[in-house]
């Protein structure tokens, strides 16, 4: 994701990144991204489950800030930056990639 993520973002992508959903937890770049509202925060919390909880990477203070004050920090994993790629040539360990959304 990157740029704004606001409600005209969600509402163009949400069917989209539904369909992207597989019952694993995602990982979701949030390095670029400059502002998320709550219908950005809904996007990334689609589906979580004490299971499936989404991998935020490089998340913005504000979007910590957004976490904190719904009380969603609990329902996330955050971490600095992505593993790295697999030697072997197969996937990254951990969580599949959320496809790329721009704001």
């Amino acid at each position: 994701m990157w740029g704004d993520i606001d409600f005209s973002v969600t509402h163009a992508v949400r069917d989209q990144l539904a369909a992207t959903l597989d019952g694993r937890p995602k990982t979701v770049d949030l390095t670029r991204v400059t502002f998320m509202d709550s219908s950005g925060l809904h996007l990334i919390l689609m589906e979580v489950t004490p299971e499936r909880r989404p991998v935020l990477v490089g998340t913005p203070d504000g979007v910590r800030d957004l976490l904190e004050l719904s009380g969603a920090m609990e329902l996330v994993d955050l971490v600095d930056e992505l593993p790295p790629p697999d030697p072997s040539g197969g996937p990254a360990p951990g969580p599949a990639p959320i496809p790329p959304i721009a704001g």
